[in-house]
Formats: C-alpha cells, structure tokens, sequence
C-alpha cells in the first residue's frame, strides 16, 4: 500500500516506522532538520520492546506527493490550512484521507449547528478543502514524543480509532469514507503493529478522548507536570474533574453520552505514566499550541447549547497567555 503521512511528529512517526517496516511504501512530510535526519538515516522508533529502524522517502511538500492510496493528516491543527491547500487534486480526489486530529476536528459539525465552528475551522476552509473527499476520522491513543530529529519514543502500546464520519457535517462537506475503507486501513495497521480499531461513531471516540485532553493537557503546560505528577496531586485532579465534568455537559447537549466515567478516565490517565502531554511538549519546542480545537472549540459548543464552560475558558485564556510569553521570550 502507498501511504502519505503529513506531519512526522510523535504520532506521525509512530505510523511511519510501523507501517514501513511492515513492507508498506511510505512517503513523510517532514522539512528542516527532521526531515535531512529522514533522508539520511530513515526514521527511528524507541519502544519498550526494542528499536525499530525504517526507511521511508521525505518530502518537503505536500505537492510533490505521488498518488497514494492513503493519506493521515497528522499536523497541528493551526498547521492544516496550508497544507490542505497544496495537496494535489488527484490526491484529494482519489485518495482515503484520515485527519488524525487533537480536539474538535474540522469535519465535526453536528446537526446542531448550522455553521463551521470557529475555532476548529474558521471560515469553513477545511469543509470546502475537503468537499468530495473519502474523508475518516481519525482518534490516537498513543503516548510518545519526539526525542531528536528522526527519532520518537513511544512509551505505551497505544491505539488508533477509524470510523466513517458520516453525518459529522451533515452534507455539507467531505463525502465520507466507507465503513469497508476504514477496514482496509485498519487491517494494514494492525498487521504492522498498531493496534487499530473501526468505529461507527467517530464523534462519541473524539469526545471520549477530548474529555481527557481538554483536562490534562492545558494543566501540564501551564504546571511542567507530566501526567503522572497531576495524578499523584489531588489539588489538580480537582481541576481535572471539573474541566471533565464541563466537557461531559456539552458532549452530551449535542448528542453524544460519553461512556466513561471521569474517575474512570483519571484510572486511565495514571496507566499512562510518566509521559509529557502533547501541549507542554509544543511549548517547550516553541511550537504554536492547540488551545483553539482542545478548549475554544469546547467553549464554543457551549455556547451553542447553552451550556457555561468557566474553567475551560480560564483554562485557555492562561495557556494562550503562557503560550504568547513564551514566544516573545524566545524572540527577545
């Protein structure tokens, strides 16, 4: 199988070094120094099993792809656009397109709403980007990080959730993928490693992940904790559960019941360990962070049914001021 992946970072790397050593031919986006690390020696993958070594052909546009048969977006969010507006045609016509997304993804408007949401995709430009495509929605569940140019450490198992996304924008944007597509893929990720899963609700996977994500990754940014230091202070794991409480509420006024439970989902964020969330690891990269799809989103859903999101919002009013001083730190 020919599979694209644009964005070669913690999850992006993780599915490249897996499905390049399962014999697939894999083609990254990746530039600068990560991207010369790819041309020269492939990529590398520390798990706790061992190391795994693949090549794979990097690219520095997304223009120069070459008719695949698949392709993950696993860029940030704010990163999408720009991307999205140089995929070739044929690309986007021919091929299965899997967004692998943190937060509230641009395919997500649920019969509820009546425009694009604002702070997953302004203007509607990723709903017209993407008009006509066999678009899936894409959920990961992997703890890892990038370590070095051309290198990732994956420190849990992990899981990737596919599902069609079906009425996720009511007809008015991406086709779909079909339950057999998301198979397919999911058959080949499993094959090399992975473990996958398909879904027929997409959107209940995205907000069962969201509800951890909205929580714990804003309160590692703005303390340095890792997951396992916020599990071990009973101080945050109250905030944790508000912000979760706050997530559940709108979750479920736009048609979703979300089927854990918080402490059920605090359970499974103490088996994740020692990793650093993906927030506090752009911020201390100096990468932009995804407050927009992971709380402004939220909020934004909110406001549409109603419902109040106070400590989502001052959640993300400190970590967009954090996020912005720590540029103007870094430019000084």
């Amino acid at each position: 199988m020919r599979i694209a992946i644009l964005g070669a970072g913690a999850i992006g790397g993780v599915l490249a070094a897996r499905l390049a050593t399962a014999g697939h031919a894999v083609a990254v986006l990746a530039r600068g120094p990560h991207g010369e690390a790819l041309r020269r020696g492939g990529i590398a993958l520390a798990t706790p099993q061992g190391e795994i070594r693949a090549r794979v052909s990097a690219l520095a546009s997304a223009a120069a792809l070459a008719e695949p048969d698949v392709v993950f977006l696993c860029v940030k969010a704010a990163d999408l656009p720009a991307i999205a507006a140089v995929l070739p045609e044929a690309v986007r016509r021919a091929a299965l397109i899997v967004p692998v997304l943190n937060g509230i993804p641009f395919w997500y408007r649920p019969d509820t709403l009546a425009a694009p949401l604002r702070f997953a995709d302004p203007g509607g430009r990723l709903a017209c980007l993407f008009a006509g495509t066999r678009l899936a929605g894409g959920v990961a569940h992997f703890a890892a990080e990038m370590t070095a140019p051309g290198r990732v450490r994956q420190t849990s198992g992990g899981r990737l959730v596919l599902g069609p996304v079906g009425r996720g924008l009511a007809g008015r944007g991406p086709a779909g993928a079909t339950a057999d597509d998301c198979a397919r893929i999911v058959a080949a990720l499993n094959a090399a490693g992975v473990e996958a899963e398909v879904t027929s609700d997409i959107a209940c996977a995205m907000w069962t992940k969201l509800v951890g994500n909205a929580a714990f990754n804003p309160v590692s940014a703005l303390t340095g904790a890792t997951m396992a230091q916020i599990c071990e202070d009973e101080t945050l794991l109250g905030i944790i559960r508000i912000v979760m409480a706050e997530v559940m509420t709108v979750a479920r006024h736009h048609g979703v019941m979300v089927p854990v439970s918080i402490d059920q989902r605090i359970a499974m964020a103490r088996r994740i360990g020692g990793s650093k969330l993906s927030m506090l690891q752009d911020l201390e990269r100096g990468r932009p962070i995804e407050a927009d799809t992971l709380l402004g989103a939220v909020a934004e859903l909110g406001d549409c049914a109603g419902v109040a999101t106070p400590i989502v919002d001052m959640l993300r009013a400190l970590v967009v001021m954090r996020a912005s001083r720590n540029l103007a730190g870094r430019a000084a």
